[in-house]
Order: C-alpha cells, then sequence, then structure tokens
C-alpha cells in the first residue's frame, strides 16, 4: 500500500469498460482534488495500476470483470477496493468476499460515492496507519523523550513501559473529581513526560 500523500492528494485508479459511466466517475472525483486515471481495460488497468500505484481503486461491473482485478490487486496489495455495479444482492456480496471494501450501487450517486472514497481512505489511511514518530505530527524543538527520540507535539510518553500517545489519554480524573495524569497502559503516574506545546 503506497504511503498517504502529505497534500492529501491521493490517487485514484477508475476501471470501467463504459466509457460514460467512466467519465462520470472521473468527474465526480477530480472536483475533490484527488489525481485521478482511468482505464477501460483489464490490461490498461493492470498497466496504469503498477505505474501510478493509486491509493484506491474504483471497479464497475461491466465487460470487465472486476472479479479477477479485483483478486489480481489482492495477490499483492492492500489498499481499499470500491466496486460499483447493481442493486443486486448476490453481486455485492460477490464482490465482498472476493476482496472489496465497499460497493456502490447503480444508479450512481456522486454525493454517495464521494462519501464512499473519502470513507475508505480515511479508513486505510488514517485510522488504520501505523504510528508515526515523524509527520504528520509537529514536533517541538529540543522536545526529546530520553532515548533521544522525538515526541510529537501534544503527545505524552511514559519512562516505565514506554507508551506514547495523545497528551489526552493520559488525563483523567482520581474518585474525587480531581485532575489526575495516569499512563494508560500501566497506570503509573509519576514516570510522564509531555511534549511543551
Amino acid at each position: 500500500m503506497p504511503e498517504a500523500p502529505g497534500d492529501n492528494r491521493f490517487r485514484l485508479l477508475v476501471l470501467e469498460s463504459d466509457e460514460s459511466l467512466g467519465g462520470q466517475i472521473l468527474s465526480f472525483l477530480e472536483r475533490t482534488g484527488f489525481g485521478c486515471f482511468y482505464a477501460s481495460d483489464a490490461e490498461s488497468g493492470k498497466t496504469a495500476f503498477i505505474e501510478n500505484r493509486p491509493h484506491l481503486l474504483v471497479l464497475g461491473t461491466g465487460e470487465i470483470s472486476s472479479d479477477d482485478f479485483c483478486r489480481w490487486v489482492r495477490a499483492t496489495n492492500s489498499i481499499p477496493i470500491l466496486v460499483i455495479g447493481p442493486a443486486d444482492d448476490g453481486a455485492e456480496i460477490g464482490a465482498l468476499k472476493i476482496g472489496a471494501d465497499d460497493y456502490i450501487c447503480l444508479p450512481l450517486r456522486p454525493t454517495i460515492l464521494m462519501a464512499r472514497v473519502v470513507s475508505a481512505l480515511r479508513r486505510a489511511y488514517r485510522y488504520n496507519a501505523p504510528p508515526k514518530t515523524t509527520n504528520p505530527f509537529d514536533f517541538d524543538e529540543g522536545d526529546t523523550t530520553p532515548s533521544g527520540a522525538r515526541l510529537p507535539s501534544g503527545w505524552a510518553h511514559c519512562e516505565l513501559c514506554d507508551y506514547r500517545g495523545p497528551r489526552t489519554k493520559f488525563e483523567g480524573e482520581d474518585f474525587l473529581g480531581n485532575p489526575k495524569i495516569m499512563c494508560p497502559n500501566c497506570k503509573e503516574t509519576e514516570h510522564i513526560v509531555f511534549s511543551i506545546d
């Protein structure tokens, strides 16, 4: 899976044999500033996929076998795959079984398409991303943990168990309602280091 772009200009590949529908999908997606690529058959789709390394794939269910293409992608990649097809339970279940992340029923509704694309990208590149010790966080000059690694702005570090996370995770109250600082992992209250904003 390619890294999330720093400028949020995600690359999307649309594979749809119906050029009219493919054009509609592209026009909807390009309005949001995504970098969009289009292919109308499986061979050009594979070439575009390899050359452009998309962050998300939109598959139609026209003449192209979306099942075969989905399996081909899933053999090496975990990017989000959205399938667009008829309002048919069998087709929807089949797409999800072979590796699609979501299924969008025709007729195409731009707002639903956009919401599903954004949701899939957020899931893949924000919620499921491994913790980072570099960007997109801003680091304060000289704010380091004892090991020398910089602590992101707004984060805290437990020196006892080495847990790191947003400062809000360390903030709480005791049984009397007084503010209390505690590691959410090991419950330590003494050895907590905060970033200085």
